[in-house]
Parts: C-alpha cells; sequence; structure tokens
C-alpha cells in the first residue's frame, strides 16, 4: 500500500525504475518470486525489496507473449508495449482555481511559493 498519494517526482520515478528491473532480473532466477510478482506485483516488491510505492497504483505485472524476449540475431528486445492508464477527476465547481494552484505547486517542487522581500 502506498504511503501517499503524492504525485510521483522524478526521484521516485526513477527508484520505481531501478526496483521494477532487479525485480526482473529476480524473476528470471527466482520462480517462486516470479509468481509472487505476478500475483500481487506491490506486495511482492515490498517483500523482496522493502520497497513501498509512493503514489495509489494498480500494478499489474503478466508474462510476455511467447516470441517476446532478447533477439540476439538483431542486438534487440521484442517486447510488448507497456500499458499506463490514469483517472481524470471531475472538474472543480466553477470559478474554482484549485486546479491552477495545485499544477503550479507541483511546478514548484521543493522551491519556496512565496518570497518575503
Amino acid at each position: 500500500m502506498a504511503l501517499n498519494n503524492a504525485v510521483p517526482s522524478f526521484e521516485s520515478m526513477l527508484e520505481f525504475q531501478e526496483v521494477y528491473l532487479r525485480a526482473i532480473a529476480l524473476s528470471w532466477e527466482d520462480a517462486e518470486f516470479k509468481g509472487a510478482l505476478l500475483k500481487n506485483p506491490l506486495e511482492a516488491l515490498g517483500r523482496y525489496f522493502h520497497y513501498t510505492c509512493p503514489w495509489l497504483i494498480d500494478l499489474k505485472v503478466v508474462e510476455a507473449p511467447e516470441g517476446a524476449g532478447w533477439d540476439a540475431g538483431k542486438q534487440s528486445w521484442s517486447l510488448p508495449n507497456n500499458v499506463m492508464s490514469f483517472g481524470v477527476p471531475v472538474r472543480p465547481s466553477a470559478g474554482s482555481e484549485e486546479a491552477i494552484a495545485l499544477a503550479a505547486y507541483n511546478d514548484a517542487g521543493p522551491a519556496y511559493l512565496f518570497t518575503c522581500c
């Protein structure tokens, strides 16, 4: 379960990428882990790598189709596309500037939004 539903930051995406690649490598060597990863990815990542995803996400891991994988002759991967879906929330009430304020806050990152000079 996510710690919170934070907007994914660059750093959190890099961390997820690292854990995901480690999970693929381990799944090639450990059938028990691979089964756990296919059944419940977030639980498996937490149990094996002590990773807690910082965002609420419905992560699904599936077997690649037959024939997918590394092509030694072409020196490239042949894999299906990854899939990502997201929900668009209901628009705030008329005249509300919440959406603009949230976008500006997210763009500011760790910097202060206001200064006193």
